[in-house]
């Protein structure tokens, strides 16, 4: 342990309690992603809807997104491409989803929702939209305003770095 005074110590101290928040603060964000994704999931099964989670993620950023090359499906979906390719070749083969090539741009292909991918995420959507209304019950949605709001800026804030 280094000598300092006893100023120098609650210093350090007070760093180590800003980095313990930190850490908790970003675990606690992870925790509840992952209770997210886990509420979702069950509702999705029990509706005997065979798709992950990465699959619907897709499906959404498609149904709002419209006609997206790849490249700009790996952005919304803040995925690599190669991990996003290997999605996109599973969702083709269940007739999800399918590439065409982009008239305006031969070497790209364009992403597009399939007649079967389309209602299966109406589907999913309301299944979706149940979970929200149960969510909405029992929570205070001022407060969950004022987090959204932080959650920005605290992403803006950690995006600069």
């Amino acid at each position: 342990m280094v000598e300092c005074s006893t100023n120098c110590f609650f210093v350090v101290s007070l760093h180590s309690n800003n980095m313990d928040m930190v850490q908790k603060f970003i675990q606690t964000i992870l925790q509840t992603q992952s209770y997210y994704r886990q509420i979702i999931h069950r509702e999705i099964r029990e509706h005997n809807i065979d798709v992950t989670f990465e699959m619907l993620h897709i499906l959404r950023c498609l149904d709002g997104a419209g006609n997206v090359n790849q490249q700009e499906l790996a952005n919304l979906t803040f995925k690599d491409k190669s991990s996003l390719s290997y999605l996109i070749k599973n969702m083709e083969k269940r007739g999800l989803i399918r590439r065409e090539e982009d008239v305006n741009d031969k070497r790209s292909k364009l992403v597009l929702l399939t007649q079967k991918g389309n209602e299966l995420y109406k589907e999913i959507k309301r299944i979706i939209e149940d979970v929200y209304s149960q969510m909405e019950e029992c929570l205070d949605l001022e407060h969950i305003g004022i987090c959204i709001e932080y959650m920005q800026e605290f992403t803006q804030t950690i995006k600069e770095k």
